[in-house]
């Protein structure tokens, strides 16, 4: 089977690698799409290495001691690992789903929203915020995939959600997946921020992954609100106003998922609610990408905004044009 390795900083190849080995409490998964995410960008950009932790396929063998799944399945889930760096952009897989995350997906949602690993961290996210009512005002700094699907999940919540975004496409893409409002940086300060006379938000997430969407998060953070920090936040240190911070007396808190229990349950939820309608975060604007496009893709993650809002690669097509999905 093939796999795809970035041999140099920003440069990727297909290389032929071992089939993995079944046991009898296993699944071996054909996989379809392995989502791109942004965690893995800086490491692509400067170091190199074996990338892809969002995984989605078909389930093509049943290990005989495996109850609850069989040949064809749709799954998607947490196999391997859910950081970056796992290295699952592989064409199979093996998962035990007495161990692992292993989802049977929903026949009324397309293939290219049910990859569940970004969903969990939504949903893992979402769940430590402090939204104390229905109706409370919180606020998303950062409207790309992850801001908008907590924009989504916090709206199926109860919450009314401010949106804050640098670009004014980003800023559609909120309103459209639920946001009542939406703001540039400077827009928000003026009318909500803690320096211009508002009080505060009681909760604000922060999903823009760089030191400016923090500082605008602290300023829009009310006394003793909460700050969820979603962004993963690679590439280099940030430096923020602890002053603020403490003087505020802030509860700063990284809200992306560590504990096993709430990932699964994470994965497990996000595809009951997209069935259901739940939570309404599907049919987004998906660019898919084939496997010897990797590199484009990395590349285009900086560029996508006003285009498209998630990028997969096809782990079915060795090579072809990117497009996006119907």
């Amino acid at each position: 089977m093939k796999a795809i390795i970035t041999t140099l900083p920003g440069k990727s190849v297909l290389q032929e690698v071992p089939m993995p080995e079944m046991n009898e409490d296993s699944v071996l998964i054909q996989l379809k799409y392995c989502g791109v995410c942004y965690s893995e960008h800086y490491e692509w950009k400067t170091n190199g290495g074996a990338f892809g932790h969002e995984p989605m396929g078909t389930i093509v063998q049943v290990g005989k001691n495996v109850e609850g799944f069989s040949v064809g399945d749709r799954v998607s889930g947490l196999w391997g690992s859910t950081l970056p760096g796992a290295g699952g952009m592989v064409q199979y897989a093996v998962a035990n789903p007495s161990k692992d995350t292993v989802v049977k997906l929903p026949e009324n949602v397309r293939d290219e929203d049910l990859v569940l690993e970004p969903l969990a961290c939504i949903y893992s996210a979402v769940s430590k915020a402090h939204c104390s009512m229905p109706g409370t005002h919180v606020c998303v700094v950062g409207c790309g995939y992850m801001g908008c699907g907590a924009i989504s999940l916090l709206k199926a919540r109860g919450c009314y959600v401010v949106a804050v975004d640098i670009r004014e496409s980003s800023r559609a893409d909120a309103l459209k997946y639920g946001a009542q409002e939406a703001y540039s940086p400077q827009e928000a300060l003026e009318k909500y921020g803690t320096e211009s006379g508002h009080p505060g938000f009681e909760m604000v997430m922060e999903w823009g992954e760089t030191n400016e969407s923090l500082d605008t998060a602290i300023q829009l953070t009310r006394m003793c609100g909460q700050l969820c920090v979603g962004a993963y936040h690679t590439g280099g240190k940030r430096l923020v106003d602890v002053q603020q911070l403490n003087i505020k007396a802030i509860e700063m808190l990284s809200v992306h998922p560590r504990q096993a229990q709430l990932s699964d349950t994470g994965a497990r939820h996000a595809a009951e609610m997209l069935a259901s309608g739940a939570w309404c975060y599907k049919d987004i604007p998906t660019m898919i990408y084939p496997m010897n496009k990797f590199d484009q893709a990395q590349a285009e993650l900086e560029t996508k905004y006003g285009h498209h809002m998630k990028a997969l690669i096809d782990m079915e097509a060795e090579d072809g044009e990117p497009h996006l999905a119907l």
